[in-house]
């Protein structure tokens, strides 16, 4: 509960008789000059709270006090001039902020669900002295309550398990029909529908590399070998015949964020499709020593848009019915150093049976890739 100021305390002390006490701004009559003449009383003040200035006694050789600001009252209008009397030369006390009359604006709350605070309109200073309220409005609703607009995407946990159990570093993938296969995660996104919205996510896993066409890499033009993001923020899937036999992880953001498309250009900061397993094009699985038959360990944070109302996919498409195993960083035909990755720090946590069983096997003896997402931040896009 919030302290109340002395000036607030004040008055709730003489509002006593009426069991009138609370936060709310109480309203005080202020005292003021009576009869006109020499050497008479105080003349009467304002009959509003707020910041009036003194009134003008009609003949009081003392000066009238004017109202007593209240917390976030509205401002005094002073008292009425008589004939005869001193000016007052005390100002009324200036409020302590508070809406509608008599503050100054609220602070939007760090990405708030709500719009932020209510805006007060300020005091307006009185000819006789008054003094114009500095308070502001409510505060907005914290930031992190943006968080659930993301629904089921925050603590996803998403698996590639083998079909079989090889001697080599690749498997079948599992469901493959046809030669091909595409693996779908859909999350709705919650908010205001057609607003935009700024996710940031940490995601972690294991994975097989793929060169995108185009598009913006996070690390730029890092090799896959200093351990860096291999977050990519448009582009466009390789040809099968120049490394689209491997698998890709891809987000897609619908329906699109106004402004954007899929970026297959260099250069983007932001698109509709985004990629998690990106290499740089002369490490490009199909032919580099560095990436082929090999899967990686991922751990970066990355922002993306989102649109309010609308859904994320996640994807990851094979094109041959094929994963690369999580066999460790060098090739061969025993699967020989399979990696892990920690999940520590994640919110919501992921599943105990899985921390606790990496690196990850399905079924026993051959290991598959995984993901998973941690969202740890959503703001409403300016």
């Amino acid at each position: 509960m919030k302290r109340l100021n002395q000036t607030t305390l004040g008055l709730c002390l003489l509002a006593l008789s009426a069991n009138a006490c609370s936060n709310s701004a109480p309203v005080v009559t202020g005292t003021g000059g009576s009869s006109t003449g020499s050497g008479g009383s105080t003349g009467t003040g304002g009959t509003n709270s707020g910041s009036g200035g003194a009134s003008t006694g009609s003949g009081g050789a003392a000066v009238g006090t004017g109202g007593v600001n209240s917390s976030g009252g509205t401002t005094g209008s002073g008292g009425t001039t008589n004939t005869g009397g001193d000016f007052g030369t005390t100002g009324g006390v200036t409020g302590s902020g508070g809406a509608p009359d008599g503050g100054v604006a609220g602070q939007v709350g760090s990405g708030g669900k709500a719009a932020g605070g209510t805006t007060g309109s300020g005091g307006t200073v009185q000819p006789n002295g008054g003094t114009t309220g500095t308070g502001g409005g409510t505060a907005g609703a914290p930031g992190g309550d943006l968080l659930s607009i993301v629904g089921s995407w925050d603590g996803a946990l998403n698996l590639y398990p083998c079909q079989d159990h090889r001697s080599g570093y690749d498997c079948t993938n599992v469901n493959c029909t046809n030669g091909t296969l595409t693996t779908t995660h859909v999350w709705p996104i919650a908010g205001d529908a057609g607003k935009t919205y700024n996710v940031t996510f940490r995601v972690r896993g294991v994975v097989e590399s793929y060169a995108y066409v185009g598009g913006t890499r996070a690390s730029g033009t890092d090799s896959i070998a200093k351990g860096t993001s291999l977050f990519c923020v448009g582009g466009a899937q390789q040809p099968t015949t120049n490394g689209g036999d491997y698998n890709t992880y891809e987000l897609d953001v619908s329906p699109p964020v106004p402004g954007l498309t899929n970026v297959v250009g260099t250069g983007a900061t932001a698109a509709n499709n985004y990629y998690l397993n990106s290499v740089i094009a002369s490490e490009n699985p199909h032919t580099s020593s560095l990436t082929q038959h090999l899967t990686s360990k991922i751990d970066y944070s990355a922002t993306i848009k989102v649109t309010g109302g609308g859904k994320v996919t996640f994807s990851s498409y094979d094109s041959n019915c094929a994963l690369v195993q999580n066999c460790g960083p060098t090739q061969g035909n025993m699967c020989q150093a399979p990696q892990s990755v920690s999940l520590a720090g994640a919110m919501p946590p992921a599943p105990a049976s899985f921390v606790q069983a990496q690196p990850y096997q399905a079924p026993t003896g051959s290991y598959g890739q995984w993901v998973f997402f941690d969202v740890t931040d959503v703001t409403a896009a300016p």
